[in-house]
């Protein structure tokens, strides 16, 4: 398991991982929000707001195949929601799409909007995560006031994440090896039952571990990066065009779309 691998992009040069971790945390959760408030009918409106992440990624040398692939590794959760829409919605919609008009039920105009509102915010965080390093994340969210309880949780799961992905694996290798035929199902269930106990109690340990050897390197609660943050021009900069782009979309797009 890479250590690296949640955030592998965000130790490369380019003028967003240059930005303050700050700006770029309230600059994605606005626009975050201002995509979950469109209405659920807002489905050619959502395709505009794909310019933003997109214009992170790309400024952020982040592949898209590499975002896109976090992107479907975490769908599964929101299929079953987005799905199960047009089996109790199924009534007939008018959608504008610019010049064109199409009927669908609203179930399935819910579906794609759920979809759509998804896409586009994992990509947001998506590009916050991958630009940012994330013990200057941590520190930005320190700096703005966030809980501390909060920050230390989301430090240890970071931390922690790593060394229990790895005891899963060595778990599953020591199982794979072992397995020499198939003992059926209610077999198999003991013996799930009983590698997650195992799993368990090695995590307990592993947890109490990690908080010694942070202890005894000199954690205190706070969160501390070689590099000042300070707000600068280029921040400045990148606030305004932010601000600028959400203006455009919800008054200018938006009306025009719909």
């Amino acid at each position: 398991m890479h250590h690296s691998y949640i955030d592998k992009f965000s130790y490369q040069n380019s003028i967003i991982h240059r930005l303050d971790s700050r700006v770029k945390v309230i600059t994605v959760l606005i626009y975050t929000a201002m995509v979950i408030s469109l209405p659920k009918t807002y489905l050619t409106v959502l395709t505009c707001y794909l310019v933003g992440p997109f214009a992170l990624l790309v400024l952020g040398k982040i592949p898209l195949k590499f975002a896109f692939k976090q992107v479907l590794l975490v769908s599964p959760f929101i299929l079953v929601l987005a799905l199960s829409s047009p089996f109790y919605d199924r009534a007939s919609l008018t959608v504008p799409f610019g010049p064109i008009t199409w009927q669908i039920s609203r179930g399935w105009l819910r579906c794609c909007v759920i979809l759509a509102k998804f896409v586009i915010t994992m990509l947001a965080l998506i590009a916050l995560v991958s630009t940012t390093r994330f013990s200057a994340l941590l520190h930005g969210l320190q700096k703005m006031g966030v809980p501390k309880i909060l920050v230390i949780q989301l430090g240890f799961l970071y931390r922690y994440i790593f060394l229990f992905i790895d005891k899963v694996q060595h778990i599953l290798q020591a199982r794979a090896a072992r397995k020499m035929r198939n003992l059926g199902f209610k077999k198999e269930t003991k013996v799930a039952a009983a590698m997650l106990g195992s799993l368990l109690i090695k995590s307990i340990n592993a947890a109490e571990n990690v908080s010694i050897a942070m202890q005894a390197r000199g954690f205190d609660g706070h969160f501390r990066t070689l590099t000042k943050s300070k707000i600068k021009a280029n921040d400045i900069i990148f606030a305004l065009v932010a601000v600028s782009l959400m203006i455009f979309l919800h008054f200018i797009i938006r009306p025009v779309m719909t």
